[in-house]
């Protein structure tokens, strides 16, 4: 199984997301992009901070999101927005919003960019629901 977490920058949210789904899926091919990444930007120092203070696998840097990542068999964009962004870009019938695939509602993961050690962490505890939510099944 392959599953691609889609944020703005691949700086803070995807990477979160990523290093939740790969401790809870070790042998699961799990991936993080973001929509204007910039390649090789690292991960905030914010969120550097949760996963290793948490001992998850730190992900590499961050990459931008192209027609090869549609091998995917699920991709996972953290707002309605970014989803809306890819489907306007590629076809591909797996692209959902994390919180309305693994919930049913819409909603968003809130940016944590630019604001304070917890906000970050609120996004991490929103997204460890989600995630294990989501993966809890497989």
């Amino acid at each position: 199984m392959k599953i691609v977490f889609v944020c703005t920058g691949n700086t803070c949210r995807s990477p979160l997301a990523e290093a939740i789904a790969k401790d809870l899926k070790p042998n699961y091919d799990i991936q993080s992009r973001g929509i204007s990444a910039f390649n090789g930007t690292p991960i905030s120092m914010q969120s550097m901070e949760i996963i290793v203070s948490n001992n998850l696998p730190v992900p590499g840097t961050a990459q931008q999101f192209s027609e090869e990542d549609l091998d995917a068999d699920l991709i996972l964009t953290m707002t309605e927005a970014h989803k809306s962004i890819l489907e306007s870009q590629f076809t591909h019938e797996n692209i959902h919003a994390l919180k309305h695939y693994v919930k049913g509602e819409k909603g968003d993961v809130l940016d944590p960019y630019g604001q304070p050690q917890n906000i970050y962490q609120n996004t991490y505890e929103e997204l460890s629901m989600l995630i294990k939510e989501l993966l809890q099944s497989s």
